[in-house]
């Protein structure tokens, strides 16, 4: 008995220290795995958050090329930077101009609550049959 007992207990000693051994090798790799994954994405949010920045700084570049271009002719940019900033004054304007219609105080009733009384009011004066 005893000789089963000691046998029962090295191998449940001899599975705990190859378990320790196997947790620890998991902890590595998990460790390894996060730290490429985390490298992964922040790369990937850098590359993505560079994308707009180049985006709008190319526009804007365009914008004092296309300013300069039209510059020579007229030989001075007060004018082509007013024919280049037009059509953005425009669409500003006329923006702006629909937002005022949408916010005006008359669109904030509630027209369906309003409709819905009236309708209300025409059926209680309405003499019934």
């Amino acid at each position: 008995m005893r000789q089963r007992a000691d046998g029962t207990l090295g191998l449940l000693v001899t599975a705990l220290r190859e378990s320790a051994v196997h947790f620890g090798a998991l902890l590595t790799l998990a460790r390894t795995e996060i730290d490429g994954n985390l490298r992964a994405i922040v790369s990937l949010v850098a590359i993505v958050g560079t994308i707009p920045v180049l985006l709008i700084v190319t526009f804007f570049l365009g914008l004092d090329a296309v300013v300069k271009l039209l510059a020579v002719p007229f030989g001075s940019e007060a004018p082509a930077a007013l024919i280049v900033a037009a059509p953005f004054l425009i669409v500003a304007l006329v923006l702006g101009w629909f937002g005022l219609r949408r916010m005006a105080l008359s669109n904030l009733e509630p027209w369906r609550t309003w409709r819905q009384v009236k309708q209300d009011a025409r059926e209680i004066v309405r003499p019934r049959a």
